[in-house]
């Protein structure tokens, strides 16, 4: 099935982290609308958890972008990656499961020798932004 991520990944596009919307051909469980795209239940936790790790990892004085958290949808090309309060929900929603606790440290092991603290300890998630 790794044929069918390009079409996935194209209906993301740039939009903005979000509920609701019309299903996705191609991926269950996945909706999107205009400005905004829902992953499929399973991996919604794995998201949110990514862009936190992004939100404290990118601050804007390194050459990258300073990337942001907001409440908002169709951000366009600013670095704000939208819905805060839905990631928070889906962060606690989908807690890390052995997958990606071992894909983070396998990251750590192989690739960036550093972890996604948020796959170690969700709850810092809610503790930082809420």
């Amino acid at each position: 099935p790794t044929t069918i991520w390009p079409s996935v990944n194209a209906a993301r596009g740039n939009k903005d982290f979000d509920t609701g919307g019309s299903a996705v051909a191609e991926c269950s469980g996945c909706r999107t609308d205009a400005d905004s795209f829902e992953p499929r239940d399973a991996v919604k936790g794995d998201v949110a958890r990514m862009i936190f790790y992004m939100a404290v990892r990118y601050e804007g004085g390194d050459g990258f972008p300073d990337l942001e958290m907001n409440n908002s949808v169709d951000n366009g090309t600013k670095p704000n990656i939208g819905r805060q309060s839905v990631l928070l929900q889906w962060n606690a929603q989908d807690p890390p499961d052995a997958f990606e606790k071992h894909r983070n440290q396998v990251i750590f092991d192989t690739y960036q020798h550093n972890r996604n603290p948020f796959i170690d300890h969700p709850e810092w998630a809610a503790a930082i932004w809420n």
